[in-house]
């Protein structure tokens, strides 16, 4: 992994934690806001569904990402077997062909 993997992951994780603080926060608030416990019990309801759809999404776009990133490692992995192949291949005509022998003359 490279630097710019490193700093990938770390975006995410920034994001999540971020997210996660909003949320919290967000919580506290409500909790601590002078209202009668039927408002706030709904507005509750429709943070948690708020909360639940974006974290439905961001798993959503983070599977499609995996499995993208599982795709073109496939393929990256299919390539290098097929250039070490070749390569062996290669090797093993020039190591046989006649004019590699070598003659000595007495």
């Amino acid at each position: 992994m490279d630097h710019q993997d490193y700093s990938d992951d770390s975006g995410w994780v920034n994001t999540f934690v971020f997210i996660a603080g909003v949320a919290l926060g967000a919580g506290a608030a409500l909790l601590m806001a002078p209202e009668p416990g039927t408002s706030l019990r709904g507005r509750l309801v429709r943070g948690a569904k708020t909360a639940q759809e974006e974290f439905t999404g961001m798993a959503t776009d983070t599977k499609s990402t995996l499995n993208t990133l599982t795709k073109d490692t496939q393929q990256t992995l299919k390539q290098a077997a097929s250039r070490v192949t070749a390569a062996v291949d290669a090797t093993k005509q020039s190591v046989k062909s006649p004019s590699n022998e070598i003659s000595i003359d007495s």
